[in-house]
């Protein structure tokens, strides 16, 4: 997953955040690395190098899964475009949600 936030940075987020939004995606992939160094050799000790190595597969598969699922496609499209997306993505998920909007908060 390294190179998908820088990659996805320079194209998915609004003009307005795209400096903040870069921020938090670069903290997220260090943590992330973070982590993976400091368990790896404990967990590789515990259950062997293979069943360590398929956890990290299976987190692979499951980041290859939601990025497929969650990230459109920018391709060819202008920034202009690609902030229209996400414009419209929640107005596309409103009549979906199962909370309709309120006004006041729940107790």
């Amino acid at each position: 997953m390294g190179p998908v936030p820088w990659t996805v940075n320079s194209e998915i987020y609004p003009e307005a955040y795209r400096g903040l939004c870069g921020g938090m995606s670069a903290t997220v992939n260090w943590i992330s690395n973070l982590i993976v160094a400091q368990s790896f050799l404990s967990i590789a000790e515990a259950t062997g190098a293979g069943p360590a190595f398929m956890i990290l597969v299976g987190v692979a598969v499951v980041a290859f899964i939601f990025v497929a699922v969650f990230v459109p496609e920018t391709k060819g499209l202008s920034f202009e475009e690609v902030e229209r997306i996400w414009q419209e993505r929640p107005q596309r998920n409103r009549g979906v949600a199962a909370v309709p909007d309120q006004k006041e908060p729940l107790l």
